[in-house]
């Protein structure tokens, strides 16, 4: 269905559900079958199409069976997170913690920078990114009644838009070897010219900082707070006796340097070279999050034994509060699937771009355009990257066009599309490391996303026009900062 606009059916009718019914599981599964049906002629085949999708998420029986170990392992993962945050939590760790950083952290502006320069510093992955921040800051943020949809935003706003700014990175070796595939010498330094006019990253970052700077609530950020959060009472008893700050910190520390070293040597036993690109693009990051979590969690429950009573309710509570999250996300790669494999959403998109030939000086503004679009729909940004670096470059070729200009609108694009699809794994990550239901977080950080892509296409426009990147970079930004600072005149 590659050539037909029937293929944007299933992923526009999803978002419209997911805002309609607020039920996200309910939308993706509504998604999941009505995707079947377009593409098989029975009631069988529909029923087929529905058990291969969501079956293929655990294993695979083309050409022989085998697991699909990445996803079990994000599974396993986000199960020992779950616990491991009961442990921390019923041991008393995260009161004491709280009680310490107030003498610190005095408001919620304060620890909402926490979470930021967190975002900053753990650039290597998102995934780990969006999982690991969120452990550090919930309680903090819980304590100074900063709600978990805000937290959300600044852990999904930060992590991809740093990852792609900072070319050493799981996404940096992904762009480079999706570039390399198609010849383009250089890929590297591309990626780097790119990175000063990647709008949408900067202005995204920019964004954050203003939003905490000047606590900054939309009116959807109004409405959806703490949705569905049951467990802000880690620190309902700040008086009672508590295990030791030592003990989260330790936890926590012992999670990031496991998980960390794991990402390195994977990256280093599976490379063909000692390239640290080759090394990057070659890592094992849910293997990596799995066994960093088992060591984190087995140590935790040594240090924490006299501090927690019996263990299996916490193990079960645990289980409980991540099962809502791996069900999205399950439902959210089986629709992945159906909509990028057998729909082929992102083709049918991708063919627009030849309607635009015609255009040279606006090519920046329509592969950004169809860029997000791509990855709103397909709910990955590295599909986009696939589908339209290629496209983006030979139309350069073509047209003349600015190859850098171009490759930082493909990449700009399809970060913003990944923010704001409710089908896109970072964005159910970046809900489940702070907590929160993943509807909640996708209608809360749609608005702020939209007006940093405004202020990005606005950019790309100006930059296309004038042939000028910086031009286009100043023009954007002080868009933000003028809309931004409108905003905190009303609040």
């Amino acid at each position: 269905m590659g050539h037909s606009i029937l293929s944007l059916l299933v992923p526009i009718g999803v978002i419209a559900m997911v805002v309609l019914t607020k039920r996200v599981a309910l939308s993706l599964f509504s998604g999941i079958v009505l995707g079947a049906w377009l593409v098989s002629d029975s009631l069988w085949g529909t029923l087929s199409v529905i058990y291969a999708k969501l079956s293929a998420v655990f294993y695979s029986n083309t050409p022989t069976f085998s697991l699909n170990t990445n996803s079990l392992y994000i599974f396993a993962f986000l199960v020992l997170l779950g616990v491991l945050t009961q442990v921390i939590s019923a041991s008393g760790a995260s009161a004491s913690f709280v009680l310490k950083a107030r003498q610190f952290v005095k408001s919620a502006r304060q620890c909402e920078f926490v979470a930021l320069f967190a975002g900053l510093v753990i650039f290597l992955d998102d995934y780990f990114n969006a999982l690991i921040v969120g452990q550090v800051s919930k309680s903090l943020n819980d304590a100074h009644q900063s709600s978990r949809e805000r937290l959300a935003y600044i852990i999904d706003s930060t992590c991809a838009p740093v990852c792609m700014l900072m070319p050493i990175s799981s996404w940096g070796a992904y762009i480079v070897g999706v570039m390399q595939n198609e010849g383009i010498e250089d890929s590297f330094a591309l990626l780097l010219a790119s990175i000063t006019s990647n709008y949408y990253a900067w202005f995204a970052l920019i964004a954050v900082f203003l939003t905490i700077l000047w606590q900054i609530n939309l009116p959807a950020m109004v409405r959806y707070r703490n949705v569905g959060v049951q467990d802000l009472s880690p620190i309902a008893n700040l008086q009672s006796p508590k295990a030791p700050v030592w003990l989260l910190l330790s936890s926590v520390g012992i999670l990031i340097l496991s998980t960390c070293a794991l990402i390195f040597y994977t990256g280093y036993t599976n490379a063909p070279s000692g390239d640290l690109l080759d090394l990057l693009k070659n890592t094992q990051t849910s293997f990596s999050l799995f066994i960093g979590g088992l060591i984190s969690l087995g140590t935790t429950l040594i240090l924490a034994r006299k501090y927690v009573g019996a263990l299996i309710p916490l193990v079960v509570q645990g289980f409980k509060s991540m099962q809502g999250a791996i069900l999205v996300l399950i439902l959210a790669w089986a629709i992945g699937s159906l909509i990028r494999d057998d729909l082929q959403t992102g083709v049918y998109l991708a063919s627009l771009v030849g309607h635009f030939q015609g255009v040279g000086e606006w090519l920046g503004v329509v592969l950004f355009v169809i860029s997000g679009f791509i990855a709103f729909s397909t709910g990955t940004s590295w599909g986009a990257f696939a589908i339209m670096l290629p496209i983006g470059v030979s139309m350069s070729a073509g047209l003349g066009g600015d190859l850098v200009l171009v490759i930082a609108a493909i990449l700009s694009g399809a970060v913003y599309g990944d923010h704001a699809s409710p089908i896109s794994d970072t964005t159910i990550l970046s809900a489940t490391g702070a907590g929160c239901s993943v509807q909640s977080h996708f209608l809360t950080q749609l608005p702020y996303a939209s007006l940093s892509a405004l202020c990005a296409l606005v950019a790309f426009l100006v930059a296309s026009l004038s042939l000028s990147k910086m031009l286009g970079f100043l023009v954007g930004l002080g868009l933000l900062l003028g809309l931004f600072f409108l905003l905190k005149q009303r609040h």
